[in-house]
């Protein structure tokens, strides 16, 4: 795992209080740090050097991701707001870029997602839940000589409830893609991420987004373009689900058997009531055998960009 390691992490660091940080007021960075720092160990750190440069108790920290109204911050303090952000690339350049290390390397843009809903409440059900994409571009790529580079350019994206819809499905597809990839997989992350998208409960899961936008009472709401997009994107989540499955069953000891079969269960039970919603029968049961388990590897890295070596 050491390369792993050696990728990094980063955070969007902003500063505001003109008394304490003079220049560096407004200004927004990127930091690099080691991959398994968490939110929270860097604010504390942050908090724990501007506390010993102004003063512990003038620095205080900003919690949320929301864009900072500085009239609202009162100028007796030194404000700092640590944000979790992740390397963002366009569909063309994941699909240049194969390996950790390419999508770690050369990167100027970074995204982060605030969740919204139009009545003011952050989160809502799928109906009414949006997302910001925030995506920010530094002036020097990354790796960097300095662990911190200025953000000179922010853009923002909307994402109306089925957009947010379509990219949840898309997110799960390559995340269920990935884990199926390595060499050596990693059962329990394959299976806590299986058992959470085979979840046929009624308000949650994958199943829930066909409900609110798929479903004939429904859909007429939305554009046809928009509604395609979303149907595919299920096409090739239940392709990446029976993979996974496959390749479960393939790992399990006799100990998970019973479990396995719960998983399978739970599977058809989604891809039967999926069909009913968009009037196709989205998955062949005589399709899961292992021959087929190789020649969908090499679709999926098409769908998601991964790469399977």
């Amino acid at each position: 795992h050491t390369g792993k390691r050696l990728l990094g992490t980063f955070f969007r660091v902003a500063f505001y209080g003109q008394a304490f940080f003079e220049d560096e007021d407004g200004k927004e960075y990127i930091y690099k740090e080691p991959k398994l720092t968490g939110l929270s160990e860097i604010s504390l750190r942050l908090l724990k050097l501007y506390g010993e440069k102004f003063g512990s108790d003038n620095v205080k920290m900003i919690q949320d991701s929301n864009k900072v109204n500085v009239k609202d911050l009162d100028p007796k303090y030194a404000h700092i707001q640590v944000t979790y952000v992740k390397p963002y690339m366009e569909e063309k350049e994941l699909a240049e870029r194969k390996t950790d290390f390419e999508k770690n390397h050369n990167i100027t843009r970074f995204v982060f997602e605030t969740p919204y809903t139009l009545s003011g409440k952050k989160h809502g059900s799928v109906e009414e839940q949006c997302k910001r994409k925030t995506i920010l571009t530094t002036s020097n790529s990354f790796p960097y000589v300095k662990k911190r580079i200025p953000v000179i350019y922010e853009h923002q994206v909307d994402l109306k409830p089925i957009d947010v819809a379509t990219n949840e499905i898309k997110d799960k597809t390559a995340e269920l893609q990935k884990l199926c990839s390595p060499a050596d997989v990693d059962m329990i992350q394959l299976q806590l991420k299986l058992q959470g998208c085979v979840s046929v409960q009624v308000n949650a899961g994958p199943l829930a987004y066909a409900r609110a936008f798929l479903d004939d009472s429904q859909s007429s709401k939305y554009p046809s373009k928009k509604v395609n997009e979303l149907k595919d994107m299920f096409r090739k989540f239940i392709q990446a689900c029976s993979l996974a499955l496959e390749l479960n069953e393939r790992l399990i000891k006799e100990d998970q058997v019973e479990y396995h079969e719960d998983l399978k269960t739970n599977f058809r039970e989604m891809v039967k009531e999926l069909s009913s919603i968009i009037h196709e029968q989205i998955f062949q049961e005589d399709t899961m055998h292992s021959h087929w388990l190789q020649n969908s590897l090499h679709v999926f890295c098409a769908i998601s960009g991964t790469v399977t070596e």
